[in-house]
């Protein structure tokens, strides 16, 4: 009965992520509170720290760079924004028999969730068009202003979903609902265009040539010449956007963008500007430290705009050093290490894009990247360690 009642707030988070990181911040909070009160006499804290000790590890190393941190205030701020990191793996400990069932339907929970958040995002966009008559109304940050969602996580979650579905089709997906999946998988694609740059297009490489190889290595179904015919479709499809973008002058304009590719400037001096390389300069003064340098290096355009490294893994060290470093790794290599070993290609194809954003991006630096992060990561984990994966189809096919 306590885990019937429970499963409710947990899709109710998953599908209000895409939505609003106010409400599905809170949602965690509650879900948190309730997994201990609920379990408050027989929590299985020797399972929640075999589960999440990696996680752990990244927060204790954050909360220690506030020892040595002038700016407390930022640095307690950054510790709340990845209170997740903890908050999550409460509530998925909570939550047993985390079934391959119940994991379809966390995806189909976020899904909807995603569904209804670019709905809003296309029907904001049509009304600034019909007002302005600009076109950079439907691309990257104008697209997703409507629901106050940065354009680089939103263009994470419809990887995540199109992955995910591109999975059902391959593998498992009842014949009754393949059309229903082809065009929520289309549909987030195109919205996908519209949102993401450069990085995006390296991320869906790797998961399209995924499909496409292992339909070349093996026999050959009518489920899976459908699954792969629409991943062709598809790629054409990005490489020919990307030429189009990157093509007439307006729409050239627009791609730029998308990705800020002056980063290797920003990536040199959050290294330079590490004074102190084995602890990092501290939770709380990365943003001081980082603007100092910026303003003695005749770069003030970036210290005016208050730009961060772009880069989660420089951003590690720059804060915490090698140590914040390993830390990362850890954080990202477990669940990739974990897919391996189970031999869980989905795992390690749900984890990729998280690796290549960090080269572009801070995705821990929000609640939107830290939050989502520790859902797919603690799902894949948590199963990984279970006797039963909720991957065994997948696993025998692989």
């Amino acid at each position: 009965m306590r885990n019937r009642f429970y499963k409710y707030p947990f899709y109710t988070f998953c599908f209000t992520i895409p939505l609003s990181q106010l409400v599905s911040s809170r949602l965690l909070l509650v879900m948190a509170l309730l997994s201990i009160f609920l379990s408050i006499k027989n929590f299985p804290f020797s399972s929640f720290l075999y589960q999440s000790w990696d996680l752990l590890l990244f927060f204790l190393i954050l909360a220690g760079g506030l020892i040595y941190s002038s700016d407390i205030d930022l640095g307690v701020r950054q510790l709340e924004t990845n209170l997740s990191l903890i908050g999550l793996p409460i509530a998925i400990t909570c939550l047993p028999n985390f079934s391959k069932q119940r994991l379809d339907q966390v995806f189909y929970f976020f899904a909807v969730g995603l569904l209804a958040a670019s709905f809003i995002c296309l029907a904001s966009a049509v009304v600034s068009y019909t007002h302005t008559g600009d076109l950079q109304a439907f691309f990257y940050g104008a697209l997703t202003r409507s629901i106050d969602l940065d354009p680089t996580y939103f263009a994470y979650y419809l990887i995540f979903a199109i992955t995910y579905g591109l999975y059902l089709l391959y593998y498992e997906l009842p014949k009754r609902y393949t059309i229903w999946m082809i065009g929520l998988v289309i549909f987030f694609f195109l919205i996908l265009m519209l949102t993401g740059g450069q990085t995006v297009f390296i991320s869906m490489l790797l998961i399209f040539s995924f499909f496409i190889s292992k339909y070349t290595l093996e026999k050959k179904s009518k489920r899976e010449s459908v699954s792969v015919s629409l991943v062709t479709i598809l790629l054409v499809c990005m490489v020919g956007l990307t030429i189009v973008f990157q093509g007439g002058d307006q729409f050239r304009s627009i791609s730029n963008q998308n990705d800020y590719w002056e980063r290797m400037s920003l990536w040199e001096s959050a290294i330079l500007a590490n004074s102190n390389p084995l602890l990092g300069v501290g939770t709380g003064d990365y943003s001081l430290v980082l603007n100092d340098y910026y303003r003695t290096h005749n770069l003030t355009n970036f210290a005016m705009a208050n730009f961060n490294s772009h880069n989660q893994f420089i951003q590690s060290y720059l804060s915490n050093g090698i140590i914040g470093l390993i830390g990362l790794l850890i954080i990202l290599l477990r669940p990739i290490y974990l897919s391996v070993k189970n031999q869980n290609m989905l795992g390690i194809l749900l984890l990729f894009p998280f690796i290549v954003y960090g080269v572009t991006e801070v995705f821990l630096s929000r609640y939107q990247g830290v939050i989502f992060f520790a859902l797919v990561h603690q799902l894949i984990v948590s199963n990984a360690l279970s006797t039963k994966s909720i991957f065994s189809l997948g696993i025998q096919k692989f």
